[in-house]
């Protein structure tokens, strides 16, 4: 993985610029998600675009996801348009994340909501 994410940090003192850590890789990607209407998904590619990583990152990220309600990593699909796999502490349950998204979007089609920063 490879990030030319910066991170500026402000305080009343000073302005601090550095490179981005894994952990703001991640909380950039969960702050994306919670971007996602309820009913809507985007993909794992979409979410790497905006933060120039790799699609592969964002899942692995989103697999050590450890609140699941307030970041909605189940809204998070392939490219394929396959609902992909899913995973809730260190358990893969992959029929879950159909049955989440059913919920959310009420019985209608489930959007596909496009992330273009």
């Amino acid at each position: 993985m490879t990030a030319a994410l910066l991170v500026i940090e402000l305080n009343k003192k000073n302005v601090t610029i550095r490179m981005a850590t894994k952990n703001d890789l991640a909380e950039a990607i969960y702050i994306l998600l919670q971007l996602i209407p309820m009913g809507c998904v985007t993909t794992y590619s979409d979410i790497a675009k905006v933060l120039r990583i790799s699609p592969r990152y964002v899942a692995r990220v989103l697999k050590k996801n450890k609140n699941i309600i307030a970041v909605p990593c189940h809204r998070v699909i392939r490219s394929d348009g396959k609902i992909g796999g899913y995973t809730i502490n260190g358990k893969r349950i992959d029929y879950f994340k159909e049955k989440l998204l059913k919920l959310e979007s009420l019985g209608n089609n489930i959007c596909r909501f496009k992330l273009d920063l």
